[in-house]
């Protein structure tokens, strides 16, 4: 699961979703700094205007009523958030902010022929969430009742007054949450959307670069591909353009390559009949013979050359078949024919490939374990990612640094010149080439017993 997830992510939906979540998750954190600011802000403009209200219309009740109400006024005023006291005892001076002092300046001037000397302000803008007034404050039921509090601003505000007494005034706001459950259930909905939509969004617009890659494999595997849809967005229109473009020039080089070749291995069969023809005139046997062995060398090559051209030419359609079974009936070809060759014991199974050409690729390995290895065994094995056809021998085996010459075409590693033991060094390039076609690979490599190994392997989408 994790794996399929780390693939997902590479994926260009994947990644175009995490970037539009992290753009979202950005945006949510500036909006979250910018309303926490503003809130701030408001916050204390509120705090500032109770609490100034509250001061100013304390002080000048207590100087209309008698002392003796004072208890009452101040039981009047004291509430969850609003705490007052008045007091016979002054309290000492402390250095206020600038905007304490401000805000302490506007006191003395609403209470002007009221307070007695300079009032003094304190603004608290975070105390936490304990209770605003003191846990033991008058102002709060039995039991806490303010336990459960947000957040909130306070302001504190000390007016003398002219019969000698001074009036505490603390007045808090509650802050609201900025980020609450709303605010994490909002996200999670917005990231959902625009997850939902960016996945659908770009499996539509990768729809076609998906069937320009399909199309690609299936070229490289030498397929034809039918022109690709040149709708979409622009950019995806353009490379579907150019991938039509250059399958059209690629068939048709290798058309005219193929028939350039063609031409010349037919038109090279008059000659040699003649020159066979002439040669049976020579009076002198050895001479003849000579003669006749390098025009039948020629012919062969010739033939072998039209068979490799008719090889590349051929288009084959893909068809559904038992491996297995394939296997079996290039393997009783050769044991009709009173040759060596064994096959592994195989379970069936269903593979889809060009079945034409997959035997004669098959037939040209098991050929080569015949004649240079006295014999072949032949295994067939399936795992997820593919299968894998294995032919070995029992013979010198493939010098290191003339593997990968082997598979070129015309190369003989038998060093004599006689076709019937070396061949045209054709089997291995057109073995490779077939297996190419189904995308798969070729390998040729020298078992640690002796002998060699040659191996197919093809994946499962061949």
């Amino acid at each position: 699961m994790f794996r399929a997830l780390r693939r997902w992510q590479a994926s260009l939906a994947g990644r175009l979703v995490v970037l539009l979540l992290g753009a979202l998750a950005a945006a949510q954190a500036v909006l979250f700094l910018a309303l926490r600011t503003q809130q701030d802000l408001i916050v204390a403009d509120m705090a500032h205007s109770q609490a100034l209200a509250k001061t100013v219309t304390l002080a000048r009740l207590l100087t209309t009523f008698p002392p003796q109400d004072a208890e009452r006024l101040e039981a009047a005023f004291n509430s969850r958030m609003t705490c007052v006291n008045v007091a016979n005892q002054p309290t000492p001076a402390r250095a206020m902010t600038t905007p304490e002092r401000q805000l302490a300046a506007l006191v003395a001037k609403l209470l002007h022929g009221v307070a007695a000397g300079t009032p003094q302000v304190e603004i608290d803008a975070s105390p936490g969430k304990s209770q605003p007034c003191g846990p033991d404050a008058r102002a709060f039921a039995p039991g806490g009742a303010g336990a459960d509090l947000k957040p909130f601003a306070a302001v504190t505000m000390i007016v003398p007054l002219d019969d000698q007494r001074e009036i505490t005034v603390k007045t808090a706001i509650e802050k609201p949450e900025t980020f609450s459950r709303v605010s994490a259930v909002s996200f999670f909905l917005s990231a959902l959307t625009v997850g939902g939509v960016a996945i659908v969004v770009a499996r539509l617009q990768t729809r076609s670069l998906r069937a320009l890659a399909e199309a690609s494999e299936r070229l490289g595997r030498g397929e034809m591909v039918a022109p690709l849809s040149t709708g979409g967005p622009p950019e995806v229109a353009a490379a579907a353009r150019a991938f039509n473009t250059m399958q059209e020039r690629l068939s048709e080089y290798f058309s005219d390559r193929l028939r350039l070749l063609g031409g010349i291995g037919h038109d090279l069969r008059t000659p040699l009949t003649t020159l066979r023809l002439k040669a049976e005139f020579i009076d002198d046997e050895a001479v003849r013979d000579d003669i006749v062995a390098t025009i039948d060398e020629m012919t062969g090559i010739t033939e072998a050359t039209l068979a490799f051209i008719r090889a590349e030419a051929t288009t084959e359609a893909s068809q559904k078949v038992d491996l297995p079974d394939l296997v079996d009936d290039v393997a009783k070809e050769f044991l009709l024919a009173d040759e060596r060759v064994a096959v592994a014991p195989s379970p069936a199974f269903a593979f889809v490939c060009r079945p034409v050409a997959l035997r004669r690729a098959l037939r040209n390995l098991i050929e080569n374990a015949v004649r240079y290895g006295g014999g072949a065994w032949v295994s067939v094995a399936r795992d997820t990612a593919g299968v894998t056809i294995a032919v070995e021998d029992d013979g010198p085996g493939v010098p290191e640094h003339l593997i990968e010459e082997a598979f070129k075409p015309f190369v003989r590693l038998e060093t004599s010149r006689n076709i019937e033991t070396g061949g045209l060094g054709l089997g291995l390039c057109i073995a490779r080439n077939l297996v190419k076609a189904h995308g798969g690979a070729l390998t040729l490599a020298n078992r640690p017993q002796g002998g060699a190994i040659a191996s197919i392997r093809l994946p499962m989408s061949a």
